[in-house]
């Protein structure tokens, strides 16, 4: 094997390699913090929150290296994929999911629903108007991260239904999940746009936990099969 393939090859690998560390830094970082962190609750506490309070910027940080690593896999499916279909708009569907990912660590949300424990924290939801311009931009990159992400999925099942249907179903799987995941949480907001009822509104966050194992195992396991894929087609090549 020529040598500039060959560091090509290393390449591709490489950045598919930061996909498949991705998913478990993200989950573990995660959950280990909502295990441990003082008054924090699966079910009246989201993930986000944990960018909150003194610890915050722990889970700012693994929202920006979850982020960087996915986007590093992004440019990598792009490598393998390119010349076949969905191979333009996957890659790029995940990188704008990555990218988002990073901006919602960059901008972390508002504190709610009792955490962090404080004061000054509501015990339901702030009145829109008094959303503060971070708390905004962590939800409209959130909504166009989830979108994306959800979107690449259907673009992925396009790419696996010709020719692999576990990855197809598990694709259909997962769009399905996010727009379970994103309906529930529209029809909860919908319900509750009163200032009065946002004061003291609580929201169930245990469906949003129990969606990030799976979306990040896909990811994962995503990453872990075009690496395969491509090592296979390179021994064939030589």
């Amino acid at each position: 094997m020529p040598a500039q393939h060959l560091s090509q090859v290393k390449l591709t690998r490489n950045l598919l390699n930061a996909g498949v560390v991705a998913g478990p830094l993200a989950i573990c970082t995660g959950f280990a913090q909502a295990m441990l962190r003082d008054g924090f609750d699966l079910h009246r506490h989201a993930s986000s929150q944990l960018a909150l309070g003194e610890l915050g910027w722990i889970q700012s940080l693994n929202f920006v290296f979850a982020g960087a690593l996915t986007l590093t896999f992004a440019v990598g499916t792009r490598r393998v994929l390119r010349g076949t279909p969905g191979g333009f708009w996957a890659p790029l569907l995940l990188a704008v999911f990555a990218v988002t990912h990073i901006l919602v660590g960059l901008f972390p949300t508002d504190p709610a629903f009792g955490f962090p424990p404080g004061p000054d924290t509501p015990l339901g939801l702030p009145p829109y108007n008094q959303v503060s311009p971070h708390g905004v931009l962590h939800a409209v990159f959130a909504s166009i991260g989830f979108i994306a992400l959800t979107t690449a999925a259907f673009v992925l099942a396009w790419h696996f239904g010709r020719s692999n249907w576990v990855w197809l179903v598990a694709s259909l799987c997962i769009s399905a999940v996010t727009i379970g995941v994103g309906v529930y949480a529209a029809v909860w907001e919908a319900q509750h746009t009163d200032p009065a009822v946002r004061a003291t509104a609580q929201f169930d966050f245990l469906p949003m936990w129990a969606s990030l194992p799976l979306i990040w195992s896909y990811l994962t396991a995503l990453a872990w099969k075009l690496r395969q894929f491509s090592a296979g087609r390179d021994e064939a090549l030589n």
